[in-house]
């Protein structure tokens, strides 16, 4: 054989070799990527970087990982090389980052560039830019309404119990876990229970048919029973999640979020009023109160003058932020030649939004004195009278003797639910060895055997005094 020949057909195989390597590499990153290890991924594809210096998809993919973790410098860099490299989908990073940040005519710029590049090889490109052209239209377009509100305070809370935060006085209802949903209900990982104050309806979100989160009602039945849950609205979702509702104490004003084909990123926060063919179409309450991150959970108080949401435009690892407003009666928007109207938009200073010479001290002890929404309905005085009434107040109740019965109620619920507990923790210590405790077990046996009778006597005793027969 031909030295010279046999040299190439060696080298030949060598670079065959290494570009086999390189992709088997950059497809255990795109692994990476879909399963959301991001870190992973960073650390293989800057490996392979070394080796690769010039391959375009390799920075691309890096700029993918870095927005992914809102690392939005990190990522501008590498969308930046893989556009000098040649990549033209990277300028698609590039747009989100400059929606993100309100930068309208950069984002512009951009896909003028990104479609130029799409002409330039030897057959013109699938076009990619509808969803970042979408976005940046209703970014454009809700620039051009910001409303202008006051919100006078802001605090970063755990995003697991974000909800307990809020400081609701009762008229407005609750926000609750979905602990308090019967067990033969489904509810979605990530949602809450809305009730009002009568104890009457719970509404939360739960996967429907098409595997979107559709919002749930269920009506309270007599005792502790509650209707099946019904769907308030599939339309709610615009071909997307619907969750987080607050329904007002009129009945009729819905808040939610979705993260529909209306949204600007995420979860945004709507509204929608029902009538008698039920809740009509949505509409986007725009910004300030949305961003293109997560913003959900709307809730005003009208008793306190002071709505709350929750947002994670901030970016803080499992944290939100909630944001304390005052409600206007009418919307009045931002002027859009106002010089600070992006920085209204993205509420980069809550100070800013501030009356002159205000104090809102007053108004942030006024709900301060309410203590969290934390749902007690069902713990502490949840009382369904055969008229339809839900009794979730004591001093609801006309009759004095009733009051006193229900009082005596909740009291022995409360030692009913104790001794329960007690016995739970006395049975684990006597499988654990401990057979002192023997006797007390047997005694908290005893007693709970007439534990259903003494709650129904009690709430008879309740019902008698306050709806006494003729």
């Amino acid at each position: 054989m031909n030295i010279k020949y046999f040299g190439l057909c060696i080298i030949a195989f060598m670079a065959f070799s290494l570009s086999m390597s390189a992709a088997v590499n950059l497809s255990s990153a795109r692994e990476s990527i879909d399963n959301g290890d991001y870190d992973v991924a960073i650390s293989k594809l800057n490996e392979l970087a070394s080796k690769e210096p010039r391959n375009s998809t390799i920075p691309q993919l890096l700029g993918d990982c870095y927005l992914a973790l809102n690392k939005d410098s990190e990522a501008i860099t590498q969308y930046k090389k893989a556009v000098k490299n040649g990549n033209n989908d990277a300028r698609l990073g590039l747009i989100e980052i400059a929606i993100r940040e309100y930068r309208i005519d950069d984002a512009d710029e951009l896909i003028d560039n990104y479609r130029k590049g799409l002409k330039k090889g030897r057959k013109t490109a699938p076009d990619q830019s509808g969803n970042v052209t979408a976005q940046l239209e209703r970014t454009r377009n809700m620039l051009n309404r910001v409303e202008k509100i006051v919100v006078f305070d802001s605090i970063n809370v755990p995003a697991d119990d974000f909800f307990s935060y809020y400081r609701l006085s009762p008229e407005s209802g609750s926000i609750n876990p979905v602990s308090v949903l019967p067990d033969k209900f489904n509810a979605a990982d990530q949602t809450v229970v809305y009730e009002p104050e009568s104890g009457t309806e719970m509404m939360w979100a739960a996967q429907g048919n098409n595997r979107d989160l559709s919002i749930m009602s269920s009506v309270a039945l007599y005792g502790d029973e509650w209707d099946a849950p019904t769907p308030i609205g599939n339309h709610l979702g615009e071909n997307g999640d619907a969750n987080y509702p607050f329904l007002m104490p009129d009945g009729i004003t819905l808040y939610y979020a979705n993260n529909g084909d209306n949204s600007l990123g995420g979860y945004d926060i709507f509204i929608s009023r029902r009538d008698s063919n039920g809740f009509l179409q949505p509409q986007n309450l725009g910004m300030p109160y949305n961003s293109p991150y997560n913003d959900y959970m709307l809730a005003i108080d009208e008793t306190t003058g002071v709505g709350w949401w929750a947002s994670d435009r901030n970016r803080i690892d499992n944290m939100v932020t909630i944001y304390m407003f005052i409600p206007a009666d009418m919307r009045v928007n931002v002027d859009v030649d106002a010089p600070d109207l992006t920085d209204r938009a993205r509420l980069t200073s809550i100070k800013s939004t501030w009356e002159p010479g205000r104090d809102y001290n007053s108004l942030k002890e006024s709900i301060e004195s309410i203590g969290r929404s934390v749902h007690s309905l069902h713990t502490q005085c949840y009382f369904p009278l055969p008229d339809g009434r839900v009794i979730t107040r004591i001093e609801q109740l006309k009759n004095s003797d009733a009051r006193i019965a229900l009082r005596n109620t909740i009291d022995l619920k409360n030692s009913i639910e104790n001794d329960r507990q007690r016995l739970e923790q006395l049975r684990l210590q006597y499988a654990k060895g401990n057979k002192e405790v023997s006797s007390e077990i047997l005694e908290l046996e005893r007693r709970a055997q007439g534990d259903d009778d003494s709650l129904k006597r009690a709430a008879n005793e309740v019902i008698g005094n306050e709806m006494p027969l003729n």
